[in-house]
């Protein structure tokens, strides 16, 4: 009875001795779970800024990760500091060259910040509305080569949506450059037609000559005599078959007249189109892009 006692004893003063330890055990390993939500949740917000290239907003981020105790050297969020401050630079001396009539320089010092950050939706959106610009006036002035480059430029850096009104525009200038004149679908067609009617009343006649060339063929061995009797059965089977085979294209002389006369037209029609050029319309509705603004505009042309 003594000993289960002193057993019990012993285990209430483990428990008691221990548990103080396993408080400040939990205090110790809680704390750092703590101060890394905090760095994480300043991490992602500053993450989320970089990638729009919010970078004042973002380097504000960056520094509150500094800032966080057991953070103060943190080798990322000092180099993202940096490039930071770095974006910051170089979108203000795009900023003031585009001010100063410097599109080129502007455009390559923004080029530079993509290479720096290749999700700057910012900085894509900026060469985007330039080159949009820039393809818009030279379309405008029927520089539609130069134009065209312009609008292959902004595909580059175009969300889905814009991707599909550059390519509206760059087609646009691809008609214009290229133009396929209607009256060669007509050609065509007719051309097609004479062909085919002819072929085929050629076939109707050829059918009928081998059908009436094999019946007169039987006919003589069947019949030499020209009696009008054939005594052998098989061979009577073989004449009626021959028979009736010429009598089934025989009665297609009607669509063999049909044909002869579709491809007679349809020659003619070939032959006036060809000396009767058509005329292009003067008058014709067609998209073109906007001078003033991004997008497309309906054109009116006389």
């Amino acid at each position: 009875m003594t000993k289960p006692l002193h057993r019990l004893i012993f285990l209430l003063l483990i428990l008691f001795v221990a548990s103080p330890s396993t408080h400040v055990i939990s205090q110790v390993s809680s704390g750092p779970r703590v101060v890394d939500d905090e760095y994480e949740r300043y991490k992602k917000r500053a993450d989320d800024f970089f990638k729009e290239g919010r970078y004042v907003e973002a380097r504000r981020q960056y520094q509150n990760c500094l800032e966080v105790p057991g953070f103060e050297n943190d080798a990322y969020a000092k180099s993202q500091f940096d490039e930071c401050t770095t974006g910051i630079t170089l979108r203000q001396q795009a900023d003031d060259a585009f001010r100063a009539g410097k599109n080129k320089e502007a455009i390559q010092l923004l080029v530079q910040l993509i290479n720096l950050n290749p999700d700057d939706a910012l900085t894509k959106g900026q060469l985007l509305d330039y080159y949009e610009r820039q393809g818009n006036q030279l379309f405008n002035q029927q520089q539609y080569i130069v134009a065209k480059n312009n609008y292959r430029e902004a595909l580059k850096y175009a969300t889905p949506t814009k991707r599909e009104t550059l390519l509206i525009q760059i087609r646009t200038i691809d008609e214009i450059l290229n133009p396929v004149p209607k009256h060669i679908g007509l050609k065509v067609l007719t051309g097609a037609v004479a062909i085919g009617a002819g072929v085929y009343a050629v076939l109707l006649k050829n059918d009928y000559n081998a059908k009436l060339a094999t019946l007169n063929k039987i006919s003589q061995s069947a019949d030499p005599s020209n009696s009008g009797e054939i005594a052998n059965p098989d061979t009577y089977n073989q004449y009626k078959a021959a028979y009736d085979a010429a009598e089934a294209a025989k009665k297609k002389n009607g669509l063999f007249k049909v044909c002869i006369g579709v491809a007679a037209v349809a020659t003619i029609a070939e032959v006036y189109l060809l000396i009767h050029k058509p005329q292009p319309k003067h008058r014709a509705m067609y998209w073109k892009p906007s001078s003033e603004s991004a997008g497309l505009a309906l054109g009116y042309s006389f």
